[in-house]
């Protein structure tokens, strides 16, 4: 039984890595990112491996709220923080701005 909890572990990992992989290279993006950034080489490779990084904090650690929380929550969850992330930094800068010039 414990095998196959591993087994099934490392695949899942694996692909999580894979999907990152998709995301972060075979999307296509990160040509464009390295033009408009004027990158070097060096860290167009940095940019790649952090999308990567992050991929694998994920994959080794997306499973402790799930497990807490019920994945139906945790899922709902991560839908509304990717909802949420980009009207963040706009909502901020409001925020930060009338506050600068209320005091």
């Amino acid at each position: 039984m414990k095998t196959k909890l591993v087994f099934w572990s490392i695949v899942i990992a694996l692909g999580g890595l894979l999907f990152g992989m998709d995301v972060a290279v075979i999307s296509g993006a990160e040509q464009q990112i390295q033009h408009l950034w004027n990158l070097s080489d060096v860290l167009h490779g940095q940019a790649l491996a952090s999308a990567l990084y992050g991929t694998i904090i994920g994959a080794l650690f997306g499973g402790v709220p799930a497990e807490k929380y019920g994945r139906k929550k945790y899922c709902f969850g991560s839908v509304l923080y990717f909802l949420y992330r980009p009207s963040a930094p706009p909502l901020l800068m409001m925020f930060f701005f009338l506050w600068h010039f209320a005091f």
